[in-house]
């Protein structure tokens, strides 16, 4: 049985057998679905994928860009987003179409994620202390959680009802464009969930590597973009305090924070 509701959408750069891995989880679900959208955001080997459409860029458009291209390519009611370095359960798949199912103000909903070493990778994103963060990140499964404020793109569901003619804003590139859809999405009236337990495994930003040091500039950066876009969504002095603190281990970009306050949006 395919369920004629749902596309799925993967980006990939260079993924190799990492992307095949992520593939064969797909196409195992107990529901699979209707159709498998390839993103080959520049790959230098490009990996050929059967029983999905495949789109090919011949540079890195940027992890929004790349979404929003396989995204007008897709026509179901629901989308899910996959990294390329996630590998699903088996029911990952049946158990967030049920939850958009039974609620039809649920814009997104992901699991609990975990990681290779079987410890927390992710449980939703926190902004209570005024910068964003992944709830749970390296906890043991069953240690207890913040209340989720919204949800990642490592593997989640949309209604595209909400997310309207594009999922992510361009301008971000990569990284933290999640942090503003799940910002536009309340802002908009919907909600967004994250279920209490645990179905994919995530091998964690083995894509984003590939940007070097532009992915550094790039985070930092970009949570100054949130912050600005929406108001309340993050503090300015809270990301300053945060990036002060991070300098002294050489973890965050002086240069990404002048673009992130200053860059016209």
């Amino acid at each position: 049985m395919t369920t004629t509701d749902v596309d799925v959408i993967v980006l990939d750069l260079d993924g190799g057998a990492m992307l095949r891995d992520c593939l064969g989880s797909i196409h195992a679900q107990s529901v699979p679905p209707r159709r498998i959208v390839v993103f080959d955001n520049g790959s230098r080997v490009p990996v050929e994928v059967p029983g999905a459409v495949i789109l090919r860029s011949d540079t890195n458009l940027g992890f929004a860009r790349g979404v929003n291209e396989a995204f007008a390519r897709t026509s179901a009611p629901y989308v899910a987003l996959i990294n390329n370095d996630v590998v699903l359960d088996r029911d990952w798949l049946a158990t967030v179409r049920d939850a958009l199912d039974r609620d039809e103000r649920l814009a997104a909903v992901q699991t609990l994620i975990r990681r290779p070493d079987g410890l927390l990778d992710g449980a939703g994103i926190d902004i209570s202390d005024g910068t964003y963060r992944q709830i749970g990140h390296a906890q043991p499964v069953g240690a207890p959680l913040a209340v989720p404020w919204g949800v990642s793109a490592t593997a989640t569901l949309y209604r595209r009802a909400a997310l309207g003619a594009r999922v992510f804003d361009e301008r971000f590139f990569a990284y933290y464009e999640d942090v503003e859809l799940c910002a536009r999405l309340r802002r908009d009236g919907w909600r967004l969930a994250v279920l209490p337990f645990v179905e994919a495994t995530h091998r964690g930003s083995a894509t984003g590597a590939k940007l070097g040091a532009r992915a550094l500039r790039l985070r930092t950066r970009n949570r100054y973009f949130v912050a600005r876009l929406h108001r309340g969504v993050g503090r300015i002095r809270a990301l300053l305090w945060e990036d002060a603190r991070l300098a002294l281990r050489g973890r965050t970009s002086p240069r990404g924070v002048v673009e992130g306050l200053w860059s016209r949006l």
